[in-house]
């Protein structure tokens, strides 16, 4: 029998925020964002850290998100080994990366059911069906896209159905697009480029107009990416803090290196390169003055110059994505700027000064760290058949099979030459049969 109520829950599972929406498909409107994470103390946010940390000796106890003891070693960044096919962080003795990822997903899987028995009416969650969805970026490859699917499935998360993988800026062109205040500005063969800049990638994708209300729109080129998020930011911060405390560094412990970074965090959200404001303080647990480190009263100042010494690097990454794709599709109207990362005023600013010059409009739409989520939720609606966006894709990969066909001299290799057994017919063997051309369009249907 066919249940009264579907919920709809999302997952943007990123490299160091993890973000979640649910949604009543009977009330497509009231998306909600999970927001009560457990914690040991930490104010919790719309987001949770993408971290873990394991007992001293037991690996089948772990806490997570907001509620690490910060005596423990927390593991992070640890999604990146899911493209990568290597472990990107050192894991404790026993433990794989599919292992931290389960986990992890399980405890988000465990900590959404709770959430929703509380919020949602007793009697419509004994009807209801509970679907997930999982957002990735749009550079990972297919192996990367269906071992996130394995992992969600073990954490408990396919039940009803299979969980289903959205593509990062798709999901979140979906939420902007839809989200606009002046949506009639919007005009048919607009190219609108979508840049998700998170904590470990930034995915570059530009998309072409075709109809307003339903949405239609189609991926002008193949989109790009690389691995240039905020992490990079906070790793470009941990050379500078080594460089500055020099032979002081080696007496603070590994939780207190971790809990700088985290204090970081504070100074690089505020961060507007504004000659008004020329220092900014990060706050190191147990250390006084270090005068030459300039350590004052347990915070190191950093100077604007240097702040922006620690986000240009990166930035200049992200521009040069944006140039290649702007250049290659040639006629973009408007960049939005979505993800954790998106939201940095210092990152818009230098978008906003780059595009002028190109006269193309910049967009930081409201919510930009959920952006990515809220979408996955709206097109997770879509399969309930509310309001169904046509999104026209282009392959990033040429897909074939290897055949055999007759040998034709000087078309095929003579090493490729080979005799049917049964026919005595000559063969160019392993030859490729393309089905679907890189840069093709894909179709819904």
């Amino acid at each position: 029998m066919e249940r009264a109520h579907r919920i709809i829950v999302s997952i943007d599972f990123g490299t160091t925020y993890t973000a979640v929406a649910w949604v009543d498909a009977s009330s497509p409107n009231q998306i909600k964002i999970i927001s009560n994470w457990p914690t040991a103390g930490q104010v919790v946010g719309s987001q949770v850290p993408t971290e873990i940390a394991y007992g001293y000796n037991d690996r089948t106890s772990f806490s997570w998100g907001y509620n690490i003891n910060p005596k423990l070693q927390k593991i992070k960044w640890f999604k990146l080994s899911l493209e990568l096919e290597q472990d990107v962080v050192e894991l404790p003795l026993g433990l794989t990366s599919a292992d931290v990822i389960c986990d992890f997903l399980s405890a988000i899987y465990k900590h959404v059911m709770a959430t929703l028995h509380r919020r949602v009416d007793k009697e419509i969650m004994r009807q209801a069906t509970v679907d997930f969805t999982l957002t990735v970026p749009a550079i990972w490859s297919d192996a990367a896209r269906m071992k996130t699917q394995d992992a969600a499935i073990k954490a408990g998360m396919g039940q009803n159905m299979l969980p289903q993988i959205y593509s990062e800026p798709e999901c979140a062109a979906i939420y902007a697009l839809k989200d606009l205040d002046d949506i009639e500005s919007l005009r048919i063969n607009d190219c609108i480029l979508i840049c998700d800049a998170g904590g470990g990638t930034v995915d570059i994708i530009t998309y072409k107009i075709l109809q307003i209300n339903p949405l239609s729109i189609v991926e002008c080129t193949a989109g790009t990416g690389d691995y240039c998020g905020s992490t990079f930011v906070d790793r470009e911060f941990e050379k500078l803090f080594i460089r500055r405390m020099g032979s002081h560094y080696a007496t603070l412990s590994s939780v207190h290196r971790q809990q700088v970074i985290k204090n970081f965090e504070a100074a690089k959200v505020a961060f507007r390169n504004e000659p008004e404001q020329e220092d900014f303080y990060v706050n190191l647990p147990t250390v006084g003055d270090i005068e030459e480190a300039g350590v004052h009263s347990g915070n190191l100042l950093i100077s604007r110059a240097e702040m922006r010494s620690l986000f240009d690097p990166v930035i200049d990454r992200v521009l040069d994505l944006i140039n290649v794709q702007v250049n290659t599709v040639s006629s973009v109207n408007l960049i939005v700027l979505v993800g954790g990362f998106g939201e940095s005023e210092y990152l818009y600013q230098r978008v906003l000064m780059w595009a002028s010059r190109a006269q193309i409009c910049v967009l930081q739409p409201r919510q930009a760290a959920t952006a990515i989520v809220r979408g996955a939720v709206l097109k997770g609606l879509e399969t309930a058949g509310i309001s169904k966006t046509q999104i026209v894709r282009r392959a990033r990969r040429w897909y074939g099979v290897t055949v055999n066909e007759t040998f034709v001299e000087g078309k095929h290799l003579p090493e490729d030459r080979c005799p049917n057994i049964d026919t005595g017919q000559i063969l160019a063997r392993n030859q490729v049969r393309w089905f679907i051309q890189k840069a093709s369009r894909k179709y819904d249907s």
